[in-house]
């Protein structure tokens, strides 16, 4: 199974976008983590980010390129839940605008991973 049809299977409101671009945004992500030291969570990893990135991309479509923020609150009925900000590294600041970036972010701990500097 490719990673873009796994991709959809495990993010599946994703299922109508535009596959071309799911491929460019999982494409993106490989280019940004490394294989070796991500090891067996490396394709988990590249999902998370490129979902990340894909819903970065909605975002600022819907908001026609206004400033992004961490998530601090998500409201849907009546249930309301509120999340502390990290004091961690400000850097990490981009990963926390989506649920998917924390995804990629939990990931990056579990394989020991900081801050990288490219």
């Amino acid at each position: 199974m490719s990673l873009q049809n796994s991709f959809i299977k495990r993010y599946p409101e994703f299922k109508d976008a535009d596959l071309e671009q799911v491929g460019i945004f999982i494409e993106d992500a490989k280019a940004e983590i490394s294989e070796k030291q991500w090891g067996q969570l490396y394709g988990r990893g590249v999902m998370a980010l490129a979902a990340h990135l894909l819903r970065i991309s909605f975002n600022l479509k819907e908001s026609q390129g206004g400033a992004i923020r961490p998530i601090v609150s998500e409201t849907a009925g009546e249930l309301s839940v509120s999340y502390t900000q990290s004091i961690s590294n400000p850097s990490d600041d981009f990963y926390q605008t989506s649920a998917y970036g924390q995804e990629y972010l939990r990931l990056r701990k579990l394989i020991g991973i900081g801050i990288i500097v490219v």
